[in-house]
């Protein structure tokens, strides 16, 4: 199977707004101070355990334990 460039999966990093592709599969961000929190998409999720930082673009589930930023990807 073909790899996805290094450099193509950076500049995506680079150019998707987490919050806007979180958003684009139905969850509901709500704003919390400088972050925005809703429902995880990865599991079943009763509270907002998802938390965004837009300004880092990164994310973590606290329920799940998984996130990704731009730099560890």
């Amino acid at each position: 199977m073909a790899r996805i460039p290094e450099q193509l999966i950076e500049q995506l990093k680079a150019q998707v707004a987490v919050e806007r592709l979180i958003e684009s599969t139905g969850v509901e961000l709500k704003a919390v101070g400088k972050d925005l929190r809703g429902r995880c998409p990865f599991h079943d999720d009763r509270e907002a355990s998802l938390v965004i930082t837009p300004a880092k673009n990164l994310w973590h589930c606290f329920s799940c334990q998984i996130g990704v930023d731009r730099s560890t990807g």
